[in-house]
């Protein structure tokens, strides 16, 4: 174990929204809920518990953890972590690893054939662009 792991450390996001009254379902990793910056009669606040995101539809704000900290006590990242710290918040962690994260919507699928875009020969439609 390395010496910044506690770094790396975020507060979960389950544990802020409980923080500030954000009546949340605990059953489910994503849905709506009245947002805890500003004045709500109506649920437009969404939250993501796997991806530890959150936005706001109405005030057009979103983030992560420290984002909602920060818009909600009106400080910098710093303040917003000394305050996670402070109220010992569940934590989840922040990334940082050596792991393979893959950024494409298709990792894990089959690979396409190369020649499957080669129409020629196979007869059928072609459209005008291609003629």
């Amino acid at each position: 174990m390395d010496n910044d792991a506690p770094e790396r450390e975020k507060p979960a996001l389950e544990a802020v929204l409980e923080h500030y009254g954000v009546d949340i379902n605990s059953h489910r990793a994503m849905g709506m809920a009245r947002c805890p910056l500003h004045e709500d009669n109506t649920p437009s606040f969404s939250y993501n518990t796997d991806r530890q995101l959150w936005k706001c539809h109405s005030c057009g704000e979103g983030g992560d953890t420290y984002t909602l900290i920060m818009k909600k006590e009106s400080t910098d990242f710093v303040g917003a972590r000394a305050f996670a710290a402070s109220l010992a918040l569940a934590t989840r962690d922040g990334g940082g690893g050596d792991e393979r994260v893959s950024g494409s919507a298709y990792g894990g699928r089959r690979a396409v054939p190369a020649g499957s875009r080669d129409r020629k020969g196979r007869g059928g439609y072609t459209p005008a662009w291609r003629r």
